[in-house]
C-alpha cells in the first residue's frame, strides 16, 4: 500500500484490523509529521484518527455479534499519553528528506511493541496507569525530546 493509500484507509476507517499494527501507528504518525507543519498539527490528526478507527473496529465487532469489554471512559483502546509521547519522540527523530524505510532502520526501538523509547522517559507504573490512558501525563524519568 502506498503512503497515500495507507493514509486514506486510515482516515476513512477502511484499514483492516489486521493491518492496524504498532508499526502502522508509527507509520501513520510519521506520515502526518512529514506532511504537516509540525508535531501539534500532526497530533491534531493522529488523536481523532486513532479514536475514530478504534471506534470503527468496535462497531464491526458489534455487527458480528461479538462483545468487547466495556470501557467506561469510552476510549476503546486509545491511550492519550502513549499517543502524545510517541508523536513527540517521532517528531524529534524525523529528518528532512528521509523516507520511511530509512527512518525505520535508524529507529528500531520505535517499532518495539514493549515501548523502550517511551520507558526511557516514563516508569511503567506511570505510563500504564489509567490516568495516563485518559489524559496526557508528563514523564517522570526524563523529559520528552524537543522536536
Amino acid at each position: 500500500m502506498t503512503d497515500d493509500e495507507f493514509l486514506l484507509a486510515f482516515e476513512t476507517c477502511t484499514l483492516a484490523r489486521a493491518d492496524w499494527t504498532h508499526a502502522a501507528h508509527v507509520r501513520m504518525a510519521w506520515l502526518y509529521l512529514t506532511r504537516s507543519l509540525g508535531a501539534a498539527a500532526a497530533l491534531d490528526r493522529v488523536r481523532p484518527g486513532i479514536q475514530k478507527l478504534n471506534a470503527e473496529f468496535v462497531r464491526q465487532l458489534h455487527l458480528r455479534g461479538l462483545t468487547v469489554p466495556h470501557d467506561p471512559r469510552g476510549l476503546n483502546g486509545y491511550h492519550e499519553t502513549i499517543t502524545t509521547a510517541f508523536v513527540t519522540v517521532i517528531a524529534a527523530r524525523t529528518r528532512a528528506g528521509e523516507d520511511f524505510d530509512t527512518f525505520r532502520e535508524r529507529n528500531p526501538d520505535l517499532f518495539d511493541r514493549t515501548f523502550p523509547s517511551l520507558l526511557k522517559h516514563y516508569s511503567p507504573e506511570r505510563l500504564y496507569s489509567a490516568a495516563a490512558k485518559a489524559a496526557f501525563i508528563a514523564p517522570d524519568l526524563a523529559p520528552l525530546p524537543v522536536g
